[in-house]
């Protein structure tokens, strides 16, 4: 419940062209468990997740909570009914500069450069999905369906980037990918663009 209100504060703060589209994004994640977070211990329960789904940590502590700072719609945490940590996703709002560097091979998806990402009432050129996961098939798919009906519903007007190399991401493009997913576009981050899972 914390998390929601914090999450709803936010929304009434948040000023600028994407601010709705935002609201949006926060409301369709916290129907499917995800808060938005700045807190450490969030980052790092969800690093933990990450290695044990996904064979590799995300970034570090800091990078992530970086990220957040700037651009206050990065990192969403989920928990289950025990409060532990079951899944998180982690979202790259590329501004025109971060767009350009992502099209040319020079986004750094292990240290994004801060300049790069948008402010958090800054229209985004570009989302890259950095890094998601979940620990059982319901968070798995709970991950799944947030950044999905997100894509379409808060953000369909935006190019979508994703390197799918974990199984949420690569059900999270194959469904982005569908012929029913309407004009949304997906594009793809070739191999040795970078390190990160998503």
């Amino acid at each position: 419940m914390r998390g929601f209100m914090r999450d709803q504060d936010k929304q009434h703060r948040l000023e600028g062209p994407d601010a709705p589209a935002t609201a949006e994004l926060m409301r369709i994640f916290a129907r499917h468990g995800f808060t938005s977070s700045e807190e450490p211990s969030d980052v790092a329960d969800a690093s933990a997740v990450a290695v044990t789904a996904l064979g590799g940590a995300l970034a570090s502590a800091e990078i992530v909570l970086g990220c957040q700072a700037r651009t206050g719609r990065c990192f969403f945490i989920r928990r289950n009914e025990a409060g532990e940590a079951s899944g998180f996703i982690a979202l790259l709002f590329l501004n025109a500069l971060g767009f350009e560097a992502l099209m040319y091979g020079r986004l750094s998806p292990d240290n994004p450069d801060l300049d790069q990402l948008t402010a958090p009432d800054e229209r985004a050129s570009a989302i890259y999905v950095w890094c998601l996961a979940g620990v059982s098939e319901a968070d798995k798919r709970a991950v799944v369906r947030a950044v999905t009906e997100a894509r379409r519903r808060a953000f369909p007007h935006v190019a979508l980037f994703a390197r799918p190399m974990s199984r949420e991401g690569r059900m999270m493009t194959a469904a982005l990918d569908a012929p029913s997913s309407g004009a949304a576009w997906l594009g793809w981050v070739p191999q040795a663009a970078d390190s990160n899972k998503s």
